[in-house]
């Protein structure tokens, strides 16, 4: 098999598939066909196809394939097959998407450091763009289906192998979403029972240890509208620009420990901020009057209420802080000029979530309002398959709703953009509480017994994976959507399908190092002649135990 695989992953890094580009489609159409040439598909062509994603600007699908053995119990290979960009190879950029002795030798003349040459000087490791994240894993769930088929044709297969290789995982993770629905539709035709979803990502180390994911972090985007008063900058004081508050609330929640979640000894990071800027895109002597941030916040169980709840809260406090820390400077200020009159200065505390803003609008507008909102989202999707981002998108509708409410004093307005992730845990389905926990058990002892590989597990990747949409903490998901301009047409998740599924997901793959760097590489002995006697034993294991 390791031949085979090495074959797949020839042919599947050779495929340019830059996440959110209309290359994406080489991987999965090298991926359909592959499936096409199986002699079992060819018998039964009703059990695989490519399933389009709804309203996709670069037309992409998921390639799907279901074996059927002698049981119900299914295992689920899930894995995707877009890459990140490959500015960063410089010179060798134009190798990054094969795999041999031309790009190594480019890469040995690059500066690697000690240990990247050493990994390049033993051959231990197969180097290029997706050779780790993850076509490395893909290629041994690729392997293993065609093998699975082959023993489904004489009858020989005991359970069944649900497969599927998504695209955008590395953006918005459009492929997984989608495919969500057809799962359920294959669980019903056939009777299926999900025992286990395999996520072959890239695994980390730990020293001599290899990591299991038992569990992926959630991901939310809460998006920033601030609005001031506007005032030349003669006269500073008339005003208040946006950015005082912008910069107030980047202050309080970047690298901020009070949205860190914790669990038995691991924790979500802190808040980042992707985006702080004001609007403005002319020059001119007056004062910010709008400006917009984004950030993300990760968790293990901290939900979208709860977060929101929190920012609303901490930005009541800074716009408070920011109005008073203006009135206390401008006091001082009217010391030293005689023409400065106001006795305080002072603005109300506004602070709106988008659906407060929205429930206000269409109390005052009805059905006028919703027409215009509509049009303003197909109007943003417009932008978003023009190459917007789904962040940016949601500032412009935001900055819509603003307009259109017409509140002249100084505000902030509170929205959410895609991507989102629930966060999940393979031990925390109900009726199948621990189940993660056992096949890592399982899987620790085999490897290490068998191969001199010990696993050690860590409750929750905190890389953000398309594992994410294997089940669903509850939540109200109507609520959810509500603070989300961008839900709807262009980006949304089948929650019924998704709880209706609602699988244990672990990620367990080959070894790799470096991943979306010049030096991504997967170790030869982990993807070769470890991970798929592996994920064999664990697919066999999750077939006969509850």
């Amino acid at each position: 098999m390791n031949n085979r695989i090495m074959e797949i992953l020839t042919g599947l890094v050779a495929c340019p598939s830059i996440s959110c580009t209309v290359k994406e489609v080489t991987s999965e159409n090298y991926v359909y066909e592959f499936l096409q040439n199986i002699p079992y598909f060819k018998e039964h062509p009703e059990l695989f196809g490519m399933h389009m994603i709804p309203h996709d600007p670069f037309g992409r699908g998921v390639p799907w394939a279901l074996v059927l053995g002698k049981k119900p119990d299914t295992v689920i290979y899930s894995g995707h097959i877009d890459v990140v960009d490959t500015q960063v190879y410089g010179d060798a950029e134009d190798l990054c998407f094969t795999i041999g002795e031309e790009l190594e030798k480019k890469l040995a003349s690059m500066d690697l450091n000690e240990r990247q040459r050493a990994d390049m000087e033993s051959g231990e490791w197969v180097w290029g763009r997706g050779t780790a994240d993850m076509k490395g894993g893909v290629s041994i769930a690729m392997a293993l289906v065609e093998h699975y088929a082959s023993l489904a044709m004489k009858g020989e297969l005991e359970g069944s192998i649900l497969f599927s290789a998504v695209p955008d995982e590395e953006s918005y993770s459009a492929g997984m979403r989608a495919i969500m629905p057809k799962y359920l539709e294959l669980r019903d035709s056939y009777g299926l029972k999900f025992k286990l979803l395999v996520d072959p990502e890239p695994a980390a180390e730990d020293g001599d240890t290899q990591i299991l994911s038992l569990g992926s972090v959630g991901k939310t985007m809460p998006v920033f509208v601030t609005q001031g008063e506007l005032a030349h900058t003669g006269h500073i004081y008339n005003g208040i620009s946006a950015l005082n508050m912008m910069t107030g609330l980047y202050k309080k929640t970047n690298g901020s420990l009070k949205f860190v979640d914790s669990y038995e000894g691991e924790s979500s990071m802190p808040p980042g901020w992707f985006q702080l800027r004001d609007n403005k895109e002319l020059y001119d002597v007056s004062l910010p009057y709008r400006s917009f941030g984004y950030m993300s916040v990760l968790s293990f169980d901290r939900t979208l209420d709860t977060i929101l709840a929190q920012l609303k809260d901490l930005a009541i406090e800074v716009f408070e802080e920011e109005v008073t820390r203006l009135d206390e400077e401008y006091q001082e200020f009217k010391k030293l000029n005689k023409f400065e009159k106001k006795e305080k200065i002072f603005y109300p505390t506004t602070v709106y979530t988008v659906n407060e803003l929205v429930a206000e609008l269409k109390a005052r507008d009805g059905k006028s309002f919703d027409k215009k909102y509509d049009e303003a989202k197909e109007e943003a999707g417009r932008k978003i398959s023009e190459g917007m981002a789904f962040p940016d998108a949601t500032v412009w509708l935001m900055d819509q709703l603003l307009t259109w409410a017409d509140i002249k004093r100084p505000l902030i307005l509170i929205g959410v953009a895609p991507p989102y992730y629930p966060p999940t845990h393979s031990d925390m389905i109900p009726g199948r509480e621990g189940y993660g926990t056992k096949v890592f058990q399982f899987a620790n002892k085999l490897s290490t017994e068998k191969f001199g590989q010990e696993l050690n597990y860590e409750h929750y990747f905190t890389g953000i994976s398309d594992n994410s949409y294997s089940m669903l903490p509850e939540m109200d998901f109507e609520a959810l959507a509500a603070n989300y301009p961008m839900w709807g047409k262009y980006y949304s998740l089948d929650f019924e399908a998704i709880k209706e599924v609602s699988v244990p997901a672990i990620l367990y793959g080959p070894i790799g190092r470096e991943y979306h760097q010049w030096t991504e590489r997967v170790n030869k002995h982990s993807l070769l002649e470890v991970m798929p006697e592996m994920i064999q034993a664990v697919t066999e294991f999750a077939w006969n135990n509850d």
